[in-house]
């Protein structure tokens, strides 16, 4: 049997997998977000028993 892992969202980036960063001042430009390093990018953290 799988053990049951508990996942919650991250909330260093909200389950986005990206922590908030800033909005550009210039229209037009694009900022490519670091991944979140709490969740490793992937949005939820898994509780570990």
């Amino acid at each position: 049997m799988m053990p049951k892992v508990k996942e919650h969202i991250c909330p260093s980036c909200n389950g986005t997998g990206f922590p908030a960063s800033m909005q550009p001042i210039n229209p037009g430009h694009k900022i490519y977000p670091a991944k979140c390093k709490a969740c490793g990018g992937k949005g939820k953290i898994a509780d570990a028993d």
